[in-house]
């Protein structure tokens, strides 16, 4: 029996004869060197001290050492879980994907996991599993003592800011809330606990909204120096963060850093901000009532950018099946593993532009500060993600001058790549068949950055917002989207860009494209985004950007992309 066969196997035993099946939704990450049961028991029992629902560790119907968590590297959440399955005799099988799905499987084992996965979260019993904050420099669980003690050194600074909500962040891990994969296994699921702190339905369900909860967290949103940390890209603490490690935010807590009180309000804010905005995604995608919208949601919505993954591409492979999962399956059937982003990609918006009149907007292309292939070639719908998934754009030392406003710009077919995978993506395709397209360059200007975070609030993109009658996903998902765009590492100009508007030759909607500028030279950029802008607001949208410009460009910009050269 293959591989393929063996795990379509053991799927249908698990899902189709049984359906008890628990299936845990997770963040994975290392197990610190000091994690034991005893201390788990502690922190849940802290967590309830301090307002939080909580389910018991006690014995169940099924004897069971709970000892049995300690000894080994499965991370403690997850081996305190199973085991309060098995006492509780919860279900009769539990999932556990990186127990489930061999890790060192081949690309289309893997492939074959990834386009099973809606269907397992879709028909298990879906467990949300929180973790505790972890200080990996001991290696122990953050207890209700420790943080406490931390929050409490800070008494005289931190003065009309909530320190319950401080402690209640340093308590729980945000980070679960950041992960792409678990929006698809929020979403798919059908039947959603909570756990260990406990909730029902939807993922913000352990921490209801109260009155009093409100203030407390959504005070520290507003610290004035929560901007300034934003900026630091470099950080290793606030990157650590990010991917769920509090090690580096907790030192400087204890160090007393000169920007520690930045690092409190942060988490203070982020744990129930986080949650809510997560909820909020999972909820626009279980309302769309149509594939189209769905599509429309999943390829736009601003906290999918911002996600974090192991992987580039899963910002894609994790959520464009749950537009359609069976329609997926069967656009995407037999598409070599390489080729799946983008085939996913093409089939998904091919939905969402039947949303554009209604919606006003959606991102053609988008492309990803690490990723090289960043040319418009035939302006395909793509996420260039990572290099080794970027099919379109990936021409090496690609480049094009975008004329001044009233000329116009000639976009030609690529040429064969060399990359044999890419070249038979572009000839499956038709682009390398394809006729030039010839556009009208409607403005070229000179633009505020849309990443920097004195326009957080509101500012020149807002009022494009504006100007298209469309709501704040669309400043919020060009704002996230390019403020990764502003780290210093890729030289470009952080405090301006340049905004084409381009339209005709064949296009069914002006498309506003957004290239950063090269340091200290307007005259060369590389392009960020394409956002395609319903044809109604054409007028509305020129009239804002000349409005909010910083002057036009004259004598045009060239875009470069130095591309792709071979598989990675």
């Amino acid at each position: 029996m293959g591989e393929n066969d063996a795990c379509g196997s053991f799927l249908a035993r698990m899902f189709g004869a049984s359906k008890d099946v628990a299936v845990l939704s997770y963040r994975w990450r290392i197990r610190g060197n000091n994690e034991n049961i005893k201390d788990y028991k502690q922190w849940l029992a802290d967590c309830a001290k301090e307002g939080y629902s909580t389910f018991k560790l006690d014995t169940g119907r099924e004897p069971v050492d709970w000892s049995l968590a300690d000894g080994h590297m499965i991370q403690i959440e997850v081996a305190a879980w199973l085991l309060w399955l098995y006492t509780n005799k919860v279900a009769e099988y539990a999932w556990v994907d990186q127990m489930c799905v061999p890790q060192d499987a081949s690309i289309e084992v893997k492939m074959k996991a990834i386009k099973e996965s809606p269907a397992i979260y879709r028909d298990g019993k879906v467990y949300v599993v929180l973790a505790p904050v972890v200080d990996y420099a001991s290696g122990r669980i953050m207890l209700g003592q420790d943080a406490r003690q931390i929050v409490d050194s800070y008494s005289g600074a931190i003065r009309g800011y909530s320190s319950r909500a401080a402690v209640k962040a340093l308590l729980v891990n945000n980070s679960y809330m950041r992960r792409v994969w678990t929006i698809q296994e929020a979403v798919a699921a059908q039947d959603l606990t909570v756990w260990p702190l406990k909730g029902r339905g939807e993922v913000n369900s352990y921490q209801p909204l109260r009155v009093m909860d409100w203030p407390e967290f959504n005070g520290w949103n507003s610290h004035p120096q929560l901007g300034p940390l934003y900026l630091k890209y470099t950080d290793a603490p606030l990157n650590d963060y990010y991917e769920g490690d509090y090690t580096g935010v907790i030192k400087n807590l204890r160090d007393k850093v000169s920007d520690a009180i930045a690092y409190l309000a942060m988490i203070s804010k982020d744990l129930m901000w986080i949650t809510m905005d997560r909820n909020g995604l999972v909820n626009d995608v279980k309302k769309a009532d149509t594939a189209a919208k769905r599509a429309w949601v999943v390829l736009n919505n601003h906290q999918i950018q911002s996600a974090r993954s192991f992987l580039p591409e899963d910002k894609v492979l994790a959520l464009v099946p749950l537009i359609d999962y069976g329609a997926w399956k069967k656009a995407t059937f037999g598409v070599p593993g390489r080729h799946l982003v983008q085939a996913s990609v093409d089939w998904a918006y091919g939905l969402a532009s039947k949303h554009i009149p209604a919606l006003k907007w959606s991102i053609r292309i988008y492309n990803a500060p690490r990723c090289a292939a960043r040319g418009l070639e035939l302006l395909q719908p793509r996420r260039n993600l990572g290099d080794s998934s970027s099919m379109h754009g990936a021409t090496p030392g690609w480049q094009l001058e975008i004329p001044e406003a009233g000329r116009t710009l000639t976009l030609s077919p690529p040429a064969r790549h060399v990359d044999g995978s890419v070249a038979a993506w572009q000839s499956s395709s038709g682009a390398l068949n394809a006729q030039p397209l010839q556009l009208r360059v409607e403005a070229l200007l000179l633009m505020p950055h849309p990443g920097q975070a004195k326009f957080w609030g509101g500012g020149p993109w807002t009022h494009i917002r504006d100007a298209l009658r469309t709501d704040e996903v669309f400043r919020l998902s060009v704002q996230w989207g390019l403020e990764p765009w502003r780290h210093p590492d890729l030289r470009i100009q952080t405090d301006k860009c340049a905004v084409a508007v381009v339209s005709g030759g064949g296009l069914p909607n002006p498309l506003m494209i957004v290239a950063a500028l090269s340091q200290g030279d307007d005259s060369t950029g590389q392009v960020m985004v394409a956002v395609e802008v319903d044809s109604g607001s054409k007028s509305a949208l020129l009239g804002c950007l000349r409005t909010e410009s910083l002057g036009n460009i004259s004598g045009g910009v060239t875009l470069v992309s130095s591309g792709v050269s071979a598989a990675k």
